[in-house]
Order: C-alpha cells, then structure tokens, then sequence
C-alpha cells in the first residue's frame, strides 16, 4: 500500500501516520509510527488468564492473526545476549494499553525464550517439495540459535544435533527425517536447559500445509509430516504432568480447527473458532465496530462509516461485530486524502478481500450442487440468511467427500459467510455478510465455470451457443457432452435430488458466457402457455432458439424425454411469440435430454 501525494503539500498529511501495508510486522508498525489498533490487553488474557498450555484461534485470512502473533513475540522475547535488558520492549511497547498493568508488565515482559514460526511456505505441487520447505524452516529456525553451541549447559550431543539441523544435506536424508520432526522438540529443550526458563512457542497458519496438500492430492502424507513436526505440543505441561516442562504456553493460528486430523491427538487444547463463545477472545482478531469507528475518526472519514459497514462488515464474532482489518485499512488509506484534496466524489468502496481470496475452495464443489444446494446458494446471494449445520473441526481431506455441511461449514471458516444464529447445537443461520463479499462469492462462482468452458482463445460456450443457433444438434451434443464429462461429478447421480435444477445452472452458466452472441436472453421466463427452460436471438434478431430440458434416470430414456420436451415447446405455445415475429426468419426447438454425465440433442425447425 502506498499512500499518494497528488500534488499536495507534505504538510497536509504531517497530522496523520502511515497505516500499516500487509506484512508489517509489530516492530516495523512501532519504529516507522505507522497505526496501530492497540490489542496489547490480550498479552495478559492469552499468557497470564487462560489456563491452557496450547491454544489454537481460528479465523479467516487478513484478519491479522499474523500480526497479533509477532506483537506476542516482541512482548515476551528474551535478550539472548543480555537477559536482564527489556529496553527493546520498552521502546516497542511505550504507551501500550498493557503497560499500565506493572505487574503484569514485571513479570512476564521479556523474560521467556521465544520460538516463533509461521507455516504458510509449507506447500509445494507434490509433497517432496513440501517437505522441502519445511526443511528450509527448520534450517532457518536452527540457525537463529547458533549462539547455543558455546552454551556451557548444552552437551557435546546437543550441539552436534543443533549444527545437523542448520545443514540442509542432512535434513533431505530420509534417515534423518525424525531429527526434522523433533526439531521443535529440540530446540525448545536446548533453550530451557541454556537459560533455565520456559519457552512460549507460537505457531502461525499452521494449517496451510495441509490446505495446500488437500489441493495438491498429498494430504496423508502432509498429515503424518505436520502431525510428526507438531508432535511438541504433547509435551506441554498440562500433557506432560510436568510443573517444569520446557514449555510454558503454545499459541497457534490459522483458518480451521482440523481435531479429526491426529495433529491434535492426545493434546488438552483449547479452541477458539468464530463461533466460540468465550468472550474474552471475541475481538483478539479483527476489528471490532469501536475500532473501526476510531480509525475512521483519526482519518477524518466518520462520514463514510455508513459505506463502510455496507461494504465490510457483518461479521459475527458470538457477541461482537466484526471487520476485516484488511479492508478497512485498505479503505482508509486509499480514500482519506480526497477528503484532505477536496476530491470526496473519489471516496468508493473498492473490493480488496476479492484479490487474496481463492476460488479454489468453490471449484472442489463444482459439479456437486444438487438441487439443494443450489437453493441455499441462491439464498444467500439474494441476502438472505440459511440454516446449515456447521463443523466446527473439519479435515481439509474431509472435503474429497463433498459433504454440503464441509462445504458451508468451509465457506464459514474462510470469511465467505458469518454466523447470525444457533437454533440449535450444530445448526447455524449463516448469510453472506456485506457487497464486499457477496461480489466476492458470484465472481469466484462465475470464474471457476469460466475456467471449464475455456477452449484455448476462445470458449466452448459460445461454440454451443453458435451450434444451437445454426440449428446443428450434432455438433451441440458433441460439444455439450465434451463440457459435461469435465463439469459434472462423478459422484453417483442417484443421490441428487430433483438433476433437472442442476442441467438448468449447467447450462445457465455456459449462456451466461455467451452475451456476445446472444440477446434477448430469458430463462424461466413465461410464455405462452407455461413457463419455457430456456429461450434467446442471435445479436441481429434474426433466428430464435427455444431450449426444453430433461432429465432421466437412465440413458434409455433419453430419446422418449426427447419426444416429451419437443411435444411440450410445441403444446405450451413457447416459439408462438417468435413465430409471428416478421423480423426473426429462422426458429429452432430444442429438447435436450440428460442423464448423468450423457446428453441427448434433437432439433425442430419451426420457422
């Protein structure tokens, strides 16, 4: 992010600090003097308040999970070199809410060895190259701590392990792959020996390599990996029995809670998702509405915390209303000098969340919306709220099933939906929670289809569509059948209800890939005597195709469903209208039959 002159003097943004761009970690934000939203307080209530020696929070990406965990980081490092100095702290946390606790401060500031690692570069097209990254890490990690090997605590062994860990020809032997595992382990032990405190361990989006495994098609192996690597979490104090365990405290985020995974077997864990109801963590990540409303006040944008709400908020975290962070700063640091330049017709709500989502997570279900669905999809684009029942610890390989509840369930944990109700235990009211996401949520719909009708420069839409208006049904099914085969699932039909509403999105969603060469477009829509599918002109009006679909429960009822839907165009007066119509020389009716992943085509002319 950048922040724009224009012309202006320098003097007119000299009142206002430079708002923070993804990525700014806790110590740049502080020494540079950018904004900062003061989540200092949650130190004492993580460390000091919560009894639990691991602590996992969820929450969608760009809420600033990243960012709370590096202000943890910062506030309990100790000075390796000289332990007794917390002068980098009261320099990075000077006039923080948390300083005026003294107590609190004196004791826990400064006084803990810290490992902080985050997860998210574990990931790779295959798992080898996975594993690789992971190697980089701990490579890395382990060398951060090259002061150890002159400890006069640390055995010859134990410095012999470290200095294997900071090579990276001996991590890739696969006889060395249990030094790779331990290596939180290890290094967690040599610190506690070395300084005789506790280590408070903080692991960042740590369910990204199992995400990125899911997609890639390795997810055993990346979960026995990971499960390996974070087998350090049993060794806490609440696990272990020990008072004195080398750990003191593991804070760890990311985007699901992944308990059926063995990650977390045998771990006394506590969770917190965003729809826990622990409401002391409520507002830990994000932007909470008083929050917002103060950055909008410090910018001089009061006036537009209207369009921001109606853009960026709706979420629901139990009891708070929250924001993404993201796109408030994005906001505010796109739009405040306009107001300061007398531009304020330049203020817009701009879609930031769009450009670091992933469409992937609706591409899996592709295929799989049956009629359902389909239903609760259109509900919530019409703003409407939905009753689903949620899982709350979801396994990313869960989703290769296709469950509609891991589907919605998903789309709640990465930000597309919010929670707005409970009626009952597992069962939650979930709506699409402002336009950001809701332009978000048809983009991402319409881009993965578009993906599956591309056929090099061109689509194989509009070449179905160009069949269907020059009357050739062999190279409509020809083609049609070539799209189906890589759209539709091969999930058993026989568990969809009602196929005929998925046929209708099916190819609701290749015409809509086709405006430049049709018009008068109408589906659904009354006419004549009923209601027709499907019904368009070519662009100049001269040939009108009409579309009947069917769907069969075997291949050897295609052709009699054929029948059916030609007689049904022709009963219900569907063409009549274009039929009468002077200016339209050429009418064709369509009946198009299916059945599964089989598609039969036949064409009347009637004019």
């Amino acid at each position: 992010m950048t922040i724009r002159y224009k012309g202006m003097q320098m003097t007119d943004l000299t009142k206002y600090k430079l708002l923070p761009a993804g990525g700014d970690t806790y110590s740049e934000i502080i020494t540079k003097n950018k904004y900062y939203v003061d989540k200092t307080l949650y130190l004492r209530s993580v460390f000091a308040e919560d009894g639990s020696s691991v602590l996992l929070f969820t929450r969608p990406r760009r809420f600033g999970k990243t960012l709370l965990m590096d202000m943890f980081a910062d506030f309990f490092r100790l000075n390796y070199i000289n332990p007794s100095d917390t002068s980098f702290q009261q320099k990075r946390f000077k006039d923080k809410e948390i300083m005026k606790n003294k107590v609190f401060v004196d004791k826990y500031m400064g006084q803990f060895p810290v490992i902080f690692i985050s997860l998210k570069d574990i990931k790779g097209i295959s798992y080898e190259v996975a594993k690789g990254e992971l190697v980089n890490l701990v490579k890395g990690l382990a060398r951060t701590y090259s002061f150890l090997q002159k400890s006069e605590v640390l055995t010859e062994d134990d410095k012999l392990d470290l200095k294997n860990l900071c090579s990276d020809a001996y991590l890739k032997k696969p006889i060395n792959q249990n030094n790779l595992t331990d290596s939180l382990n290890f290094l967690s032990n040599c610190l506690f020996k070395h300084f005789k405190k506790q280590v408070i361990l903080l692991i960042d989006e740590y369910d990204v390599p199992l995400a990125k495994a899911a997609a890639g098609k390795y997810h055993e192996e990346m979960v026995e990996l990971i499960s390996a690597f974070l087998g350090v979490l049993k060794r806490t104090p609440k696990n272990t029995n020990e008072e004195n365990a080398p750990i003191y405290k593991v804070v760890m985020t990311g985007c699901l809670n992944v308990a059926k995974n063995s990650i977390f077997t045998g771990v006394n864990n506590v969770v917190n998702t965003i729809l826990s109801t622990q409401s002391e963590f409520t507002s830990i990540i994000g932007f909470n509405k008083e929050e917002t409303k103060k950055v909008l006040e410090d910018y001089n944008l009061s006036e537009y915390e209207g369009m921001v709400k109606e853009n960026y908020d709706g979420y629901r975290f139990y009891n708070e209303e929250m924001f993404c962070p993201w796109d408030v700063i994005n906001f505010v640091a796109e739009n405040y000098e306009h107001k300061l330049n007398g531009t304020e017709s330049d203020i817009k709500p701009e879609n930031y969340w769009n450009a670091m989502s992933s469409s992937k997570i609706l591409q899996e279900y592709l295929g799989y919306f049956n009629k359902t669905i389909r239903e609760k999809l259109q509900n919530l684009v019409d703003g409407k709220s939905i009753e689903v029942k949620i899982n709350d610890s979801m396994n990313y390989d869960d989703l290769k099933l296709h469950d509609p509840d891991d589907f919605f369930s998903l789309l709640l944990h990465t930000g597309y939906l919010t929670a707005v109700g409970n009626p009952s235990k597992n069962n939650y009211l979930v709506k699409i929670p402002n336009k950001e996401i809701l332009e978000c949520f048809n983009s991402n719909i319409t881009e993965c289809f578009n993906d599956m009708v591309k056929e090099g420069p061109d689509f194989k839409a509009v070449n179905i569509a160009k069949a269907l208006l020059n009357g050739n049904e062999k190279k409509v099914e020809d083609l049609l059948s070539e799209v189906i085969l890589a759209y539709v699932s091969t999930r058993d039909f026989a568990t969809k209800s009602n196929p005929e509403n998925f046929y209708q999105g099916f190819l609701s969603g290749i015409f809509f890939n086709c405006k430049d060469v049709i018009s008068c477009y109408r589906s659904n829509a009354e006419a004549g005597l009923g209601y027709l599918d499907f019904a368009f002109k070519d662009n100049p009006g001269k040939t009108a195709v009409i579309i009947e679909i069917k769907s069969c429960s075997s291949t050897d009822e295609l052709l009699g469903a054929q029948k059916v839907a030609l007689e049904q165009i022709k009963e219900k007066k569907y063409a009549d209208s274009y039929i009468k119509d002077s200016s339209i020389d050429n009418v064709y009716a369509y009946a198009i039959a299916f059945s599964n992943k089989y598609c039969r085509v036949k064409v009347e002319t009637l004019k």
